[in-house]
This record gives C-alpha cells, structure tokens and sequence, in this order.
C-alpha cells in the first residue's frame, strides 16, 4: 500500500504490480455498511498493471461503517435517499479527477467497479462522466433509482452488471432493471448472474476480471 495522499474522499491505494509511465486507474466503491479496505481483498485476482483505489463513501453510520446514500426497506423494495446520493455522486467524481491527477494514471483508461451500494454508485459515474472505459456494478441496486434525472452527457464506456439469482438484500430484478435500462440509455452492457446470494465470489471475480482484461489490451 503506497503513501496515501489526500482526495476529496478518504481511500486507500494500491500501487500496480508492473511499473509503467500511466497505468490504468480502478476505482472500486464498497457497499452499504462497509468501507475503503472491504473491496481491497479481491485486489490480487485484479490484472497486474492497475493503480486501484478505494474510496470511502462519504456519510457515516459509526465507525468503520458508512454509506453512500440512506436507504430504508418497503414493501416495493429498497428506498434510496435521492439527495444524498446525488451529494456523494459529486464527491465521488471529485475523488476520480483527483487520483487521475495525483497519481498519473492513464485518463483514457479508468475504471469503476462497486458492489451493492456502491454499484449503484458506479452505473451513477458512467451515467455522468464519458471518460469512463468500463463500469462494473456487482449485485448493484439499479441506478435509476436513485437518479432524478436522466444523463446529459453522452453514453459511452462499456457496462458489466453481474448479480446473484439468490440474492435477498438486493433481488435480481435490480440487475435485470439495470440491463435493460442502461442498454435503453445506449451503453453497451453485458449481462451474468450466477447461482449465488449477495456476495462477491470467485465467479464474479472472474467476470469482473476478464472484463477488465479485454479492455486493457
């Protein structure tokens, strides 16, 4: 783990495995409850020549614990605090230009993964941004939910939403939703979902990985 400089969000970074003069930048976002050193532990099945960061979401439950929007359970599923998000969501691009800046990386090549809350997050940045490669938004809560509006900027980058078939804390009908309606905004999203509950398993690290590849060649 490299000496930490200051972003708009607290982080942690991981230096690449192989040296070069722009590497590509990962940014991961942790789920609801979590924090920066949760998605850290996937780091070494991640390709060789990324700068990963992984950032904190900026409202505190109590320590070690945060969020990056408020949520409360229904009846018709998860409620998402809409302002909030749309407050993390500038913080968050801030903390992307920020480490793009700070630590050199390669502007044409950043990534965004999340998981849970934090792909939502991540299909949030694609949405705003159109210097994205890839969004990878793992067993996420579908961004739409948790925007007012619809994107401005033009839709480009490539998406891979994976999700479990077993889910219960975010149904798999979120990841349906997020297929369908990020494909409709004119990304182009692969899709697979496994036999799994609300985790991140070696499957999905395989998926997140090989797509991480083909964009890195």
């Amino acid at each position: 783990m490299s000496d930490i400089p200051d972003l708009a969000l607290r982080h942690e970074a991981l230096s690449p495995r192989i040296a070069t003069s722009q590497p590509p930048l990962l940014v991961l976002l942790h789920g609801y409850g979590s924090n920066e050193e949760d998605l850290l532990q996937i780091a070494p099945y991640l390709p060789d020549q990324l700068r990963i960061v992984s950032l904190r979401a900026p409202f505190m439950l109590m320590p070690g614990s945060n969020a990056w929007f408020a949520i409360e359970p229904s009846s018709n599923g998860l409620i998402c605090d809409v302002t909030q998000a749309q407050l993390a969501l500038v913080v968050l691009n801030e903390s992307i230009d920020e480490a793009i800046r700070i630590y050199g990386t390669d502007p044409q090549h950043t990534f965004v993964a999340g998981f849970s809350q934090g792909g939502a997050m991540a299909g949030l940045v694609a949405m705003s941004r159109t210097d994205v490669r890839g969004t990878v938004i793992m067993s996420g809560i579908n961004p739409l939910k948790v925007t007012p509006t619809l994107p401005t900027t033009p839709c480009n980058g490539d998406i891979l939403v994976v999700h479990g078939i077993l889910d219960e804390v975010v149904p798999v009908s979120d990841g349906h939703e997020s297929r369908d309606a990020l494909r409709e905004l004119g990304f182009a999203v692969q899709y697979v979902e496994y036999p799994i509950g609300h985790t991140i398993d070696l499957r999905v690290i395989g998926a997140l990985t090989g797509f991480l590849n083909q964009r890195l060649q």
